[in-house]
């Protein structure tokens, strides 16, 4: 028998999931050249390298075991700040582009809704981490 959605508890890999989502969604619309055009190249090139280093920063900081180490508890707790942080420059990023590039509305919200949703996570994962792991 499955468990209710509200009875669920997050799971651990579940930032990942929702990093890697959020990178495939952004690797495919700015595939699309109708939307994306080829003349734009390097302000899509950074759009692309921002969302893969969120998903590379909350992969690493999550294979960190800290195990009473201050030195790896330092180092994860700063990996989950700069992904949050990202999240803000990729929201960025997704108000310059929907003007340059005449994205639809629908399509920026859906994709601003997905970017805020993980970096609150990324920041909900980061206050649990400083409360249960600080040496």
């Amino acid at each position: 028998m499955s468990v209710p959605q509200p009875a669920r508890n997050e799971g651990v890999l579940e930032i990942n999931v929702l990093t890697c989502d959020l990178c495939n969604y952004t690797l495919k619309i700015t595939a699309n050249e109708k939307h994306f055009p080829l003349d734009q190249k390097s302000f899509v090139e950074k759009i692309r390298d921002c969302v893969i280093d969120i998903h590379c920063l909350c992969w690493e900081a999550n294979n960190i075991r800290v195990a009473g180490s201050e030195e790896r508890y330092a180092r994860r707790i700063k990996l989950e700040a700069e992904a949050a942080d990202l999240c803000n420059r990729l929201a960025a990023y997704i108000n310059i582009a929907k003007p340059l590039f005449h994205l639809e509305t629908r399509r920026t919200i859906y994709w601003m809704e997905k970017t805020l949703n993980v970096r609150n996570k990324i920041r909900a994962w980061h206050d649990s981490d400083a409360k249960r792991l600080k040496p």
